[in-house]
């Protein structure tokens, strides 16, 4: 074939080059190269393209879960379930064991305003009268009824717990404590007494926290005998918890009980264990009023998982005003000495007149009188 027919127009015939294999091989690989990598993404990445597929069924829409134990997630799926690694790391859960934490740090309380009404969520109704016991939601009357502490315990600061007892029983001497003692003074109520309910108001509205004293079995029962309904060792079990519930219905708004008398009572492990177990599975707290040396209290409680303290000192054993003022006084050395001491007296004129001059002065010697509930070992609430 004749090559001018091949010449552009205006352009002289060119010489074929002298290497025309490697020139084409050199581009081929250039071309081959560029497309690889504008593919690839590394450079100027792209959008990949989207294809638009109708599925093969429609989607169902989300149901809600649901609220009954058969919708709860099945072990084995979770097991099956390759880890998500961009999920946020989960933190190792507590170990198993006999308690499991019901309680916040920091209790919720009764409202000031309907400190003297008894929390409907937090009683039963029984053949006597109205019984504590823990709310749905865990709450603990021992919690609700409360009175907060000043401080936490702060280092240097020496406490002081002072429960007084009696209330009910006389009036004027019931009238006198709501009078002369602080708020930060427990007041303890005996079943007996007359106008309970009107008493226990208005300790209630002044801020007092509350223990009922329960009947037990002295040592010489029945001659020597607190009163009717007195838990005994001789009694079977739902005995004792019947004559324990009479006196729990007595009043509201308790935080626990601490035992009337008792010597031979709290020295029988037997007899104090399903009267504990009650009094734990209503979320109340015990304390040992310290008069028997014998007690077994401190070591059936923590089987029963209850909230314990013990007394160290009966303030007025002695009923004279210089022995008064004498215990006082080695309770406050208790207090500085080892961080804590508990007192135990009675609404009598001399004792409740004594005990408001030592809270009186309390504060000025670095002493906090502080309520039972901020004190006791509770197995249910880590404190800090």
């Amino acid at each position: 074939m004749n090559d001018e027919l091949r010449k552009p127009l205006g352009l002289k015939p060119q010489k074929p080059s002298r290497r025309p294999i490697l020139v084409l091989a050199v581009l081929l690989t250039l071309v081959v190269a560029a497309g690889g990598l504008l593919t690839s993404g590394a450079l100027f990445p792209r959008p990949p393209e989207v294809t638009a597929q109708a599925p093969a069924t429609a989607p169902e829409p989300e149901k809600p879960a649901a609220q009954s134990p058969a919708a709860q997630v099945d072990p084995a799926e979770t097991q099956a379930a390759a880890p998500d690694p961009d999920a946020p790391a989960l933190s190792e859960p507590e170990p198993a064991g006999e308690l499991t934490e019901m309680q916040p740090a920091e209790p919720v309380r009764q409202e000031k305003a309907l400190a003297h009404l008894p929390d409907p969520e937090l009683t039963e109704r029984a053949e006597d009268g109205l019984l504590p016991r823990r709310g749905d939601d865990g709450r603990r009357p021992m919690d609700v009824y409360s009175r907060p502490p000043a401080t936490e315990g702060n280092f240097g600061v020496a406490r002081v717990v002072l429960i007084v007892g009696g209330m009910g029983i006389s009036q004027s001497g019931s009238s006198q404590a709501l009078k002369q003692l602080p708020p930060s003074v427990t007041l303890a109520f005996a079943p007996y007494g007359n106008s309970l309910l009107r008493w226990m108001q208005e300790a209630r509205r002044k801020g007092h926290e509350l223990l009922l004293q329960v009947p037990m079995e002295p040592f010489g029962y029945p001659e020597n005998t607190p009163g009717e309904h007195t838990l005994n060792t001789a009694a079977d079990g739902a005995s004792n918890l019947a004559d324990l519930h009479w006196s729990m219905s007595r009043i509201t708004n308790y935080v626990g009980i601490i035992n009337f008398l008792g010597g031979k009572f709290v020295s029988d492990p037997q007899a104090l264990k399903p009267v504990f177990d009650d009094i734990a599975a209503r979320g109340l707290l015990f304390v040992d009023d310290g008069s028997v040396r014998n007690s077994v209290t401190r070591d059936v409680a923590k089987q029963a998982l209850l909230p314990h303290a013990r007394a160290t000192i009966q303030v007025d054993a002695v009923r004279t005003r210089a022995d008064i003022a004498r215990q006082l006084n080695l309770l406050a050395e208790e207090a500085k000495r080892t961080g804590l001491a508990i007192g135990v007296a009675n609404a009598f004129p001399d004792s409740i007149e004594l005990i408001a001059k030592f809270a009186a002065a309390a504060s000025a010697k670095g002493i906090e009188i502080t309520p039972v509930s901020a004190i006791v070992s509770d197995p249910e609430r880590k404190r800090q």
